[in-house]
């Protein structure tokens, strides 16, 4: 194993990524984990000795310190906060935070394909009929917000943004899991009935929790909600930037 890595995880959430990551990799490795609220992540004394957080908003201007900095780029679960149906925003600081030292740095980023989605049974007996009016509800709401579209996408993306041997890898979701994932559907779709649907003040959000109440029941008796999780990875060429020097070390917040 290289010795010496800095691995950046944007988003970092409650840094379990990391964490886990630490344990597999040599102590020389720098982890950094970056987010626009840190509240999730545990105190810094509580934290691996390489592993260091810091606040980070990607979607601004990054921070000259970090440009040309990491080995590897990683995040995941940004469906619900790339705007307008276009990555290409954070794309681009993404891709500035990789080295361009032989032989590059590396982007991974895992998401969701909403594209994918559809409803499973365990028996073809099994009324579906209440999870797809859910389903259907939502669409257009999912595609307002550019929750379905670019995610199969991302590979040609990262591509045009200059990056090589960019590739999408599917990972379809084990039966066993199905019920689980179904629940944090439900869960997503009752927050965007508060957050958003509410604030329309048409009764779309009262109709949505509706839907999911019949939904919920309907998932008790064998009825899913599935979609593929898709790993989309991407090399930075030592060409692209000139080869410049990595970025000083961040700040605790920057």
């Amino acid at each position: 194993m290289q010795e010496g890595l800095r691995i950046a995880d944007v988003g970092a959430g409650t840094g379990i990524w990391l964490i886990e990551l630490s344990k597999t990799l040599p102590g020389s490795t720098q982890l950094d984990g970056f987010d626009i609220d840190l509240s999730q992540l545990p105190p810094k004394e509580w934290l691996p000795s390489n592993v260091a957080t810091h606040t980070l908003d990607v979607s601004s201007v990054l921070p000259p310190s970090l440009v040309g900095k990491y080995d590897i780029v990683h995040l995941r679960l940004f469906i619900a906060i790339v705007k307008h149906n276009d990555p290409v925003p954070i794309l681009r600081n993404l891709v500035a935070m990789l080295t361009s030292i032989e032989p590059g740095g590396y982007l991974q980023w895992d998401e969701h394909d909403h594209v994918s989605q559809k409803v499973i049974a365990r028996d073809p007996a099994v009324d579906t009929s209440n999870v797809q009016a859910m389903l259907d509800f939502v669409r257009p709401f999912d595609l307002t917000m550019g929750l379905r579209t670019w995610v199969p996408s991302l590979a040609k993306i990262l591509a045009a943004q200059g990056l090589v041997d960019s590739r999408l890898d599917r990972y379809p979701l084990p039966p066993e899991f199905y019920q689980y994932d179904t629940d944090n559907v439900f869960g997503v779709y009752e927050e965007i009935s508060k957050k958003v649907l509410d604030k329309r003040g048409k009764g779309e959000g009262d109709k949505l929790r509706k839907l999911i109440a019949a939904a919920f029941v309907d998932s008790r008796k064998g009825v899913a909600i599935s979609h593929d999780k898709v790993v989309v990875t991407g090399r930075k060429p030592a060409s692209l930037e000139g080869g410049h020097e990595r970025g000083d070390a961040p700040d605790t917040d920057l």
